[in-house]
C-alpha cells in the first residue's frame, strides 16, 4: 500500500540471478501482484526518477508491504492445549482457531487422529475467507469403558498440526469430603484469613496466603479415598498456575493434576488418585501481586 499517485516498480531478488521486475505500483495506492511461484530472498520497490519532479514526488511513500509466502502453511492454527473429560460424561467442545495466510479464500478439511477410547467430531469441510479468522468446533467424547489416563490427539488443517491433550477422568460423586476434614497452609496472610475458612461452610469467609508464589493450602481427609476431583472457588487473587499434590501419609507426595492456565473463579480439577489422605493445592504462579485466596474447597471421591 502506497500513498495514491506513487509510481514505481516492485522487484524481487532471485538468488544468483539478481533483481527481477514483478509489476508496477497501481496509481490508486493499492497494489497486489503475483510472482507465480518465484523463489526470492528479498523484495523492493524501485521508484523511477521523473524529470522536473520534486524529491518527495519521486519517492512517494510506502505505507505497508505485505508478502505472501507460498512455501509456508496456508493458515495459522490455535488450539486449547489440554482438557479434562469425564469418562462416560458429557461431550466437551474445544475451539480450533484458523487464520488464513494467503491472498485468497482457503478451503480444506480438519483431520483428527485420535487414539482408541476418544471420539472427536469435526466439520466435514472448512472455508477460510480471505483475511478472516474462523473458529472450528471440535466435540470430544470419552465413552464408558475407556481407561482413565492421558490421550493425545493430533488435529491438522493443511500443513499445520496441533496437539490436544485429553485427560480422561473417572466419574465422581458422594458427599463433599472436605467437610469435617482438617485444613492447614504454608502460611496465612493474617489471622482473619485462616486455612480453615476454606472449608467452614461459610461463603463469606476465605483463606488468604502471603504474597508468595510457592504458598500452599492443604487438606487432611478423615480417611484414605480414591480422590477424583477438587472444586476450588477462588477470590480475585487466584493462581494462574498450580498443581494438586496427594499423599497417603503427609510425608510422601505425588502430583495428581497440573493446572498451567488457571482462570480463577470456580475451577474443577479432576484426577484419579487412589489411597489419598492428604491433598495439597501447591501454588506455582500468582495471577496478581497479592497472595492466593480461596473462598471454598470441595473434594469428591471416584464413584464405583
Amino acid at each position: 500500500m502506497t500513498t495514491p499517485g506513487t509510481s514505481g516498480t516492485v522487484e524481487a531478488h532471485i538468488p544468483d540471478a539478481g533483481w527481477r521486475r514483478i509489476g508496477d505500483l497501481a496509481d490508486s495506492g493499492w497494489t497486489e501482484l503475483s510472482p507465480r511461484g518465484l523463489r526470492a530472498d528479498a523484495v523492493r520497490i524501485a521508484a523511477p526518477a521523473e524529470r522536473g519532479a520534486t524529491p518527495a514526488r519521486q519517492r512517494g511513500r510506502v505505507e505497508h508491504l505485505v508478502p505472501w509466502f507460498a512455501d509456508s502453511p496456508a493458515a495459522d492454527a490455535e488450539l486449547t492445549d489440554e482438557i479434562d473429560t469425564v469418562i462416560g460424561g458429557e461431550t466437551q467442545r474445544v475451539s480450533l482457531r484458523l487464520t488464513p495466510r494467503r491472498p485468497a479464500d482457503i478451503r480444506g478439511k480438519v483431520t483428527v487422529r485420535a487414539p482408541q477410547g476418544v471420539v472427536v467430531r469435526a466439520p466435514r469441510e472448512t472455508t477460510l475467507p480471505r483475511g478472516t479468522a474462523v473458529t472450528v468446533p471440535l466435540d470430544v467424547t470419552v465413552p464408558d469403558g475407556t481407561p482413565a489416563g492421558t490421550y493425545r490427539i493430533q488435529v491438522t488443517f493443511g500443513d499445520t498440526t496441533r496437539t490436544l491433550t485429553v485427560r480422561a477422568c473417572p466419574r465422581t460423586g458422594g458427599p463433599d469430603l472436605a467437610q469435617g476434614a482438617t485444613a492447614r497452609s504454608s502460611g496465612d496472610e493474617t489471622e482473619e484469613f485462616p486455612a480453615s475458612a476454606a472449608i467452614d461452610g461459610d461463603p463469606q469467609t476465605r483463606w488468604s496466603s502471603p504474597a508468595e508464589d510457592d504458598a500452599w493450602w492443604q487438606l487432611e481427609l478423615a480417611r484414605p479415598v480414591r480422590l477424583g476431583a477438587l472444586v476450588l472457588r477462588w477470590q480475585e487473587a487466584y493462581a494462574s498456575a498450580y498443581s494438586v499434590q496427594v499423599s497417603p501419609d503427609g510425608r510422601t507426595w505425588s502430583t495428581a493434576a497440573t493446572v498451567r492456565h488457571g482462570r480463577g473463579g470456580r475451577e474443577t480439577v479432576r484426577m484419579d488418585a487412589p489411597a489419598t489422605r492428604f491433598v495439597r493445592v501447591q501454588g506455582v504462579k500468582r495471577a496478581t501481586r497479592f497472595g492466593y485466596s480461596l473462598w471454598s474447597v470441595e473434594a469428591y471421591a471416584v464413584t464405583p
